[in-house]
C-alpha cells in the first residue's frame, strides 16, 4: 500500500459513527476506547494501536480490514505455513504521514500483543497517548537511531539498539536525524 492509499482511519470512523447515529460518548461507552481518545483518533491527532482499532472495529460492527483498507490475506498455505506477502501487509501512518507503521502481527492476537515494522522520516515523532495499564513496548532499532520518551525519562537508541519501556503513560519515539529511521516495534498488553 503506498502512501498515496492510506486510509484515513480518523475520518471513516467518524462516518462510521455518525452513520449509525453514535455519539462519542456511546461508541466509548460500547468500545471501552475512552472519549478523548475517540475524539483524538477522529481529530487525526492520535496514532491507535491495532488493539484501539480491534475495540473500535468490534463496537462498530465492522471488519477491522474495512477500516485499514485491506486485510491480511492468506496467499499461500501449505501445511502450517501461512504467508502474506508485502505488497499485502497493511499499514497506518500517522497524521503527517511521517511515520509508517506495517502491521506485521495476526489480527487475532491483538488484545495481547501487536507488532509493527516502523519507518520513520527525517523529523518524524510517532506521539502516543498511554495505553491500557500494565502495557510494555519493545522498540528495536534497524537503521538510524531514534529517541524514545516515556514519563520523565528520554533515551537515545541507534541501530541495533533494543529499548524495553512502560507504555501505559504518555509517550513518544522521535527521529531527530536528518535520514530516515527504521525500528520493529511490539506492544504488549497484559
Amino acid at each position: 500500500m503506498s502512501k498515496q492509499n492510506l486510509p484515513d482511519i480518523g475520518k471513516t470512523i467518524k462516518s462510521l459513527r455518525a452513520a449509525k447515529n453514535l455519539t462519542l460518548d456511546q461508541l466509548a461507552a460500547s468500545s471501552g476506547v475512552s472519549k478523548s481518545m475517540l475524539s483524538q483518533i477522529e481529530r487525526n491527532k492520535t496514532n491507535p494501536t491495532v488493539a484501539t482499532l480491534w475495540s473500535l472495529t468490534q463496537a462498530l460492527n465492522i471488519d477491522i480490514g474495512d477500516l485499514l483498507g485491506a486485510a491480511p490475506k492468506e496467499v499461500e498455505k501449505g501445511g502450517d505455513i501461512t504467508i502474506t506477502k508485502s505488497h499485502q501487509t497493511p499499514e497506518i501512518s500517522s497524521a503527517d504521514g511521517l511515520c509508517t507503521l506495517r502491521i506485521l502481527g495476526p489480527l487475532n492476537l491483538v488484545s495481547k500483543i501487536e507488532w509493527y515494522e516502523l519507518n520513520m522520516e527525517k523529523g518524524a515523532t510517532l506521539d502516543s497517548e498511554p495505553h491500557a495499564k500494565g502495557t510494555h513496548e519493545h522498540l528495536t532499532v534497524l537503521r538510524g537511531s531514534v529517541i524514545i520518551s516515556t514519563g520523565d525519562e528520554e533515551k537515545m537508541l541507534e541501530a541495533g539498539d533494543t529499548a524495553r519501556y512502560s507504555a501505559d503513560s504518555h509517550h513518544y519515539i522521535k527521529n531527530n536525524e536528518d535520514w530516515p529511521a527504521q525500528a520493529i516495534l511490539i506492544v504488549h498488553t497484559p
